[in-house]
């Protein structure tokens, strides 16, 4: 259908104004204004496409939206992505918009609010080219899969559950692949206990809390296996207080990731089994697996066939490969609906300081969405 990619090339202006409108809204997880501000302007966008929308108000982070077309028209396919960020309020001043050589340059552009302005694009498209589907489609926006999905996740597995095909709407890999592998995720804090004494007059009374840290923390990375896809990454610790007392407490937190459950499970009960070095400390480990792996399996290979074929009658080439992060995807796979990543646009440097999408990219994923729905 290259009528479709033709028509979505004219739309660019509009598209990179949409994509302006969403990164100017500081949206990081916890900011529940700056996430609902964001879900206004999607709210918006739906309501002028026509599709019914559902609100799933929360409390501690930002509402969730559906927006649904052709209700009980069978078979649904259903988009996913997620309105919040990783930068905090403030990000913008240090960091404004600006687009140069092609690409546009702003915080939350690439991971991943271009996303929004393309599965949007490809609903309109599908509507303005009289290409509109029978299937149910489905657009669901959270809010909070940047922190785990914790408030999100049950919506997205119930939303997935009877669909023919789960859309995640997340950047494509650097060089433009989708991504049809992702690593499991758990995240793990590990308490360390010792006794406080004052670090002059008792020091040899004290159990320096912040020490056994140190020592597990050696030991933790260590664990790290690149052969077998595993790794370990402390990435924050706190502990003590004032400096001439022998610190009682100190936590860190450890990011995991793992390709197989059976290494998820190989890791939970590593941490768990992590004894102290110092006589008199203890160790508490809290935490669990968070997302599960998603393999690419055969299921996966057959799907990205099919879209490479929709892709292909556009002129458009695709690959396909594994991502090292962790997304929605390996929810709405693990209950066992086909599922495709990386949908969303090219570009690079998410969570980073260079973070941009290459703009030429929007109409073209948008195309390859709309051919998805209208040929699945």
């Amino acid at each position: 259908m290259p009528e479709l990619l033709n028509y979505l090339k004219l739309q660019l202006p509009a598209m990179t104004d949409l994509l302006t409108e969403l990164v100017s809204i500081e949206s990081q997880t916890n900011e529940k204004a700056g996430v609902d501000h964001v879900g206004r302007v999607i709210h918006r966008e739906l309501a002028d496409l026509g599709a019914d929308i559902d609100m799933h108000v929360e409390h501690a982070v930002g509402n969730h939206l559906v927006g649904t077309w052709n209700k009980g028209g069978g078979s649904p396919i259903a988009l996913f992505m997620h309105m919040d960020t990783v930068y905090p309020k403030g990000t913008l001043a240090e960091r404004p918009i600006y687009i140069e050589g092609g690409r546009f340059y702003g915080p939350g552009s690439y991971d991943m609010k271009a996303s929004h302005v393309i599965a949007l694009h490809a609903i309109r498209a599908l509507r303005e080219m009289d290409r509109w589907p029978a299937r149910e489609i489905r657009l669901v926006f959270t809010s909070d899969e940047e922190t785990g999905s914790d408030a999100s996740r049950r919506l997205i597995e119930n939303t997935a559950r009877d669909a023919a095909l789960a859309l995640v709407m997340e950047p494509a890999l650097p060089d433009g692949r989708l991504k049809s592998a992702r690593k499991g995720t758990g995240t793990y804090q590990i308490i360390a206990r010792g006794k406080a004494a004052h670090a002059g007059g008792a020091h040899a009374e004290g159990i320096n809390a912040i020490q056994e840290l140190a020592a597990q923390v050696l030991k933790i990375q260590a664990l790290t296996d690149y052969s077998r896809g595993i790794t370990f990454s402390v990435g924050a610790i706190r502990g003590g207080g004032v400096t001439n007392v022998v610190p009682d407490f100190a936590e860190l937190f450890v990011d995991t990731r793992v390709t197989t459950r059976e290494d998820a499970r190989w890791v939970m009960t590593t941490l768990r089994e992590l004894q102290p070095v110092l006589k008199g400390a203890t160790l508490e480990v809290r935490g669990e697996p968070d997302r599960p792996p998603m393999p690419c399996d055969e299921g996966r290979l057959q799907t990205f066939a099919r879209i490479q074929t929709l892709a292909q009658a556009m002129g458009l080439n695709i690959d396909h490969g594994p991502s090292g992060g962790g997304s929605d995807a390996s929810f709405t796979a693990d209950i066992g609906t086909p599922t495709m990543d990386g949908l969303g646009a090219c570009g690079d440097g998410a969570h980073a300081v260079h973070e941009h999408v290459i703009l030429s990219s929007l109409p073209e994923r948008a195309a390859l969405s709309a051919a998805i729905l209208r040929g699945w």
